[in-house]
């Protein structure tokens, strides 16, 4: 930070200098032109034609570093918004580490390895923020996650585990568009330019989208572990019991679609009912749980108690998505 006083021209308009290394770190020069904004009490002044850029992050792999830490690091610096990851170690870089950088990778939208050396691996990140819609792509993320529910539930009703594979296999890739989508958040949380860029002209809408895609990831997560623990029934469950997770997967399915519904719009009134379908969804997954644990210990009654329970978290996020929309109408 840096004082300056603010002075007057003989016109009787108001100028105030700009430090000389500042400018030169811009890349500004003499009769160059800058973009002057009043933003929320603050005059915000910015070189034309450009775009703030985040440092490149270093990575060292050490003998701490498993294939999980290795992974979650170069996840953590794709999110952050590092276009330029560059893993490193003091001597050299193993080639079962060297794979796991490359599963890695394959995990990341747009990410490719650029360089590659014996003790230093460089990735960088292709992905243009602006070729990507940030409302178009959570609505996909959420239907995304509402057919892989749909057909888990149906695989389980057909006793299909082809179905409840690919349903599983979908809900996997998913986790892909979910880091890409906190990855464009937190760019345009950091970045005034972007948000403009992006059409998102308010900081406070941008953070309540993280949110929003925060809970859409848990979603995701618990219908790609029903999908999963569909594949694991042997048998399908009795009349009774079927009937039941097929109507509490059609009441979460519903909460769902009009949380995400109320969040886009901003209707209240939508988010209220979401929130107060809940209690239904704790009643039927109790009934199935004590369905369930009065059978005889088996991996069946095991695997039943488990979708339920993914099914019930799934619901539980639609309410917290819900609350993102109440915090939308009033942000």
């Amino acid at each position: 930070m840096d004082i300056r006083k603010l002075q007057t021209t003989a016109a009787g308009t108001f100028i105030v200098t700009i430090p000389k290394d500042w400018v030169s770190q811009l890349g500004l020069e003499k009769g160059g032109l800058v973009y002057m904004e009043l933003e929320e009490g603050d005059i915000v002044v910015s070189p034309v034609g450009s775009r703030s850029t985040v440092p490149s992050r270093p990575l060292i792999i050490d003998g701490a570093l498993d294939r999980k830490m290795l992974e979650l690091s170069i996840t953590a610096s794709y999110i952050q918004g590092h276009d330029i990851t560059e893993v490193r170690a003091d001597g050299t870089i193993l080639p079962e580490q060297k794979r796991w950088i490359r599963e890695a990778v394959d995990n990341l939208v747009g990410v490719e390895i650029s360089e590659e050396y014996s003790g230093k691996v460089i990735l960088q990140n292709l992905v243009d923020p602006l070729k990507f819609d940030l409302s178009k792509s959570m609505e996909r993320f959420s239907a995304t996650s509402l057919a892989v529910l749909g057909d888990a539930v149906k695989a389980l009703h057909s006793g299909d585990k082809m179905l409840a594979q690919d349903a599983y296999e979908r809900g996997y890739q998913s986790t892909r568009l979910y880091r890409l989508l906190m990855r464009l958040a937190i760019q345009g949380v950091r970045n005034r330019k972007l948000r403009d860029e992006m059409k998102i002209y308010d900081v406070g809408d941008i953070v309540v989208k993280a949110m929003a895609i925060k809970d859409l990831g848990r979603i995701a997560y618990y219908a790609m572990r029903v999908a999963q623990h569909v594949q694991e029934t042997e048998k399908q469950p009795d009349p009774p019991t079927l009937d039941a997770i097929e109507r509490m997967a059609e009441t979460t399915s519903e909460m769902q679609e009009t949380a995400f519904e109320a969040f886009m719009k901003k209707e209240l009134r939508l988010a209220s009912t979401v929130i107060d379908r809940m209690d239904e969804v704790r009643r039927a997954y109790e009934a199935i749980y004590l369905a369930s644990t009065k059978r005889e210990r088996s991996r069946e009654s095991l695997a039943v108690a488990l979708i339920a329970r993914g099914i019930r978290g799934i619901a539980g996020y639609a309410v917290a998505l819900a609350d993102d929309a109440v915090l939308s109408v009033f942000g």
